[in-house]
């Protein structure tokens, strides 16, 4: 299933590419995606097997009329044609990082219990940025439960000097 949802993603990242659309095609998901999130049933009616695929495709058409690119909605049609709307979050994850890979960058979740100051936040994308060789975009969080020091999110990666992992480490040693 995966391997699928990259498929119709990549698919769209090079329509995307090829047409010069790449930012809009990303603020169009982002609204199909603020619209299937509002409305979450909407998926399941999408999916329903009593709808022909005509009906599915006017339900998209009608949904989307005036909000998003032709070629937007023509790739949604497809993914409910081949019985596959389901994948949309996948798909649109999967086209979000080729589009930040494509415009060399990264973005960092950094989670620690206290803020960091924008002096620490600035040395800590430096130094990332150093590390990984692309822009890195830092988010920080608050995250009470890291007891101190910090964790670091970013595509697929997790860079744990959290207080919590050192504690679950020392745990794992004691109990064998």
């Amino acid at each position: 299933m995966i391997s699928t949802s990259n498929d119709f993603a990549y698919a769209l990242f090079s329509l995307a590419v090829e047409n010069g659309k790449l930012k809009e095609f990303k603020n169009d998901l982002d609204c199909v995606k603020a619209v299937f999130s509002d409305n979450p049933d909407y998926v399941l009616l999408l999916s329903s097997p009593s709808l022909s695929k005509a009906e599915r495709t006017a339900l998209i058409e009608k949904a989307f009329d005036k909000n998003v690119c032709e070629l937007v909605k023509n790739f949604l049609k497809v993914l409910c044609e081949h019985k596959k709307i389901y994948m949309l979050d996948d798909c649109i994850k999967v086209f979000s990082e080729l589009r930040k890979q494509a415009e060399n960058r990264v973005t960092a979740h950094i989670f620690s219990a206290v803020p960091l100051d924008e002096d620490q936040l600035s040395k800590l994308k430096e130094n990332l940025e150093r590390k990984l060789g692309v822009a890195v975009k830092i988010r920080q969080r608050i995250d009470k439960s890291v007891l101190g020091g910090i964790k670091i999110e970013f595509e697929d990666k997790i860079i744990d000097g959290s207080v919590k992992k050192q504690l679950s480490e020392i745990k794992e040693v004691i109990s064998g």
